[in-house]
């Protein structure tokens, strides 16, 4: 529940309200109906019994949030390059873009890689290439994670992280794709 869900009901159930376009009903019309037992019993009833669940503490989990276009600079990567598999990364790119990323990444120009057809690979590479050497530094917060989001082209470098989408597919991802399927996602999360 978010804080202004959680204030909203601790609000309605002390009988406060707000001024500003906000109903002067103080409880709920006759025959409504409580949504949060109509959830809890949903879920009871898709999950059967209950067991007990673990929770972990913040300190135990993770979750990687990855940058989006504009985080691109020249030399990006550069420390990148000793960890494993990063150098894969860039040859697959390669591979696929039919142009040298890490080069432009490494050395530019900036203007060429401020281009939207550069940027977002290099984005989208640069940091699955940081996945890898977290991967070696601190396996634990790769193992550990719970969730993974991204801004703008970071998206598909969460997707391919958590195993959705295909290192291949990210990569050769058009600007005009890229808008397409992220607004996709934000419908298929939404509705």
């Amino acid at each position: 529940m978010n804080v202004r869900v959680a204030r909203a009901a601790w609000a309605w159930g002390r009988g406060v309200s707000c001024r500003r376009g906000a109903s002067s009903l103080l409880l709920p019309p006759p025959g409504a109906v409580d949504v949060e037992e109509l959830l809890r019993d949903a879920t009871a009833a898709e999950e059967g019994p209950r067991e007990a669940s673990v929770r972990r503490l913040p300190g135990q989990c993770s979750v990687l949030l990855f940058p989006g276009q504009g985080s691109q600079m020249v030399g990006m990567g550069r420390g990148l390059l000793r960890y494993p598999r990063v150098r894969e990364l860039y040859a697959a790119a390669r591979r696929v873009l039919g142009y040298d990323l890490l080069e432009l990444s490494l050395h530019g120009p900036q203007e060429a890689l401020d281009r939207t057809v550069h940027c977002q690979p290099a984005v989208f590479v640069a940091s699955l290439a940081a996945v890898e050497k977290l991967h070696h530094l601190q396996p634990a917060v790769i193992e550990n994670c719970v969730a993974a989001a991204g801004f703008s082209v970071g998206e598909f470098a969460a997707l391919v992280f958590a195993g959705a989408m295909e290192f291949c597919e990210g990569s050769a991802v058009s600007p005009e794709e890229f808008l397409q399927v992220s607004l996709q996602t934000h419908q298929d999360v939404a509705g």
